[in-house]
């Protein structure tokens, strides 16, 4: 089967690290992927094609010049012929909107998988209903979460299109045992201070502004921590601002977008997850995967990673005051913190892998191709059926 993974990518984040791991996980299988990636004239970000060339995934670059580019459909569709695509698996809503310009009147099967609709603007609002109208076109929608689904549900997207499939994470990947001396001291981490870390797109949604508030509550009063913000994004200016204001505390060292990300866990004596909405964050699995304790909010698909009190702590989004509070308590009991990251690393392990993953969508493409090739076998009989009625 070929699959052609395409993406409008803002940089390389949670959707993009998951299309690179079922992209991986499915080479050894009777699937051969591509990772389709447009460069957009005004976000021109390419970087998960350079992750996917690294692993020795093919790479298509297709130049696109506004929000509806007829000349990149077209290439698009030409593409898909020129290279024998059984399916187009699509990762968010540009690619939905082209993945259904390009495909009409192919026998190309049709996936999407929803991540989440990001924004509470007027103008995302309408991005996610039409989003949500194109994908009652497509042969199959994956939720990365239930709560996703619920809202498919609600869109009146057929449940029988409907597939809630986790996203996992290859464990080896995130067992660093190197000494983390060296990179603490790159980092600026004065030695003595704990190490309180989040990764993620630096945007409104993923509430980083609360984890700043927090850092200054005086619950954390007295303690010599350093918070590590990992990743970029439109909101990067605003939250340096933010951390800057008044004198001393908190210190806050931001890495911009990291390809050793696995390294930065390594030196983090907990991983803070303070998001406002989410689907279910690879960067929630790989803190887990690294055996770092957690602290996340009570949103998307988190629940189903982590149980408060049993395996990391959470608590309401936009409550900074509870963020502090439980960040205080594992910080001050480490014992507690290592319980806890061991308890989640036991749930990540056998039902978040990128091996289980990766199976539960293969059987969706050689469901749906299987599928298609009756279809097309019935078609033909019925094509010499009126042929011979003709005669």
């Amino acid at each position: 089967m070929r699959i052609l993974h395409l993406i409008s990518s803002s940089g390389y984040f949670g959707a993009d690290n998951m299309l690179i791991e079922l992209a991986r996980g499915a080479s050894g299988s009777a699937v051969s992927s591509v990772v389709g990636v447009f460069r957009n004239v005004h976000n021109p970000h390419v970087e998960i094609g350079e992750v996917a060339e690294s692993h020795g995934i093919p790479v298509e670059i297709f130049p696109c010049s506004g929000k509806v580019d007829m000349n990149t459909i077209l290439e698009t569709r030409r593409f898909l012929r020129r290279q024998g695509i059984d399916i187009i698996h699509t990762h968010g809503y540009k690619s939905n909107l082209y993945a259904l310009g390009s495909t009409v009147g192919t026998r190309v099967g049709r996936i999407a998988t929803c991540h989440n609709w990001l924004g509470d603007d007027v103008k995302m609002k309408g991005y996610a209903r039409l989003d949500k109208f194109f994908l009652k076109r497509f042969d199959r929608v994956v939720a990365v979460s239930d709560t996703i689904r619920e809202e498919l549900v609600s869109a009146r997207i057929p449940p029988r299109k409907i597939v809630t499939i986790y996203n996992g994470i290859d464990l080896k990947r995130f067992q660093c045992e190197e000494d983390t001396k060296g990179t603490r001291k790159a980092l600026g981490i004065p030695d003595g201070f704990k190490v309180v870390g989040t990764v993620g797109r630096l945007s409104e949604e993923k509430g980083h502004t609360h984890l700043l508030r927090a850092a200054r509550d005086p619950a954390l009063e007295g303690q010599n921590i350093v918070f590590l913000i990992v990743g970029d994004g439109p909101l990067r200016m605003r939250l340096e601002e933010i951390a800057g204001r008044g004198k001393g505390p908190p210190h806050v060292v931001f890495t911009g977008t990291r390809a050793d990300v696995e390294r930065l866990y390594g030196v983090m004596d907990m991983f803070v997850l303070p998001s406002l909405t989410e689907g279910l964050p690879m960067a929630l699995l790989e803190a887990i995967a690294s055996k770092r304790p957690v602290v996340a909010t009570k949103v998307g698909g988190i629940p189903r990673v982590v149980e408060e009190g049993s395996s990391g702590r959470l608590v309401q989004p936009g409550d900074a005051r509870a963020l502090a509070r439980a960040i205080r308590d594992i910080l001050m009991d480490p014992e507690e913190g290592r319980r806890l990251a061991e308890k989640a690393y036991g749930t990540v392990r056998e039902t978040f892998s990128a091996a289980t993953m990766t199976q539960r969508y293969v059987d969706i493409y050689e469901e749906m191709t299987s599928s298609r090739r009756r279809n097309k076998r019935r078609g033909e009989k019925g094509s010499k059926r009126i042929k011979v009625r003709n005669g």
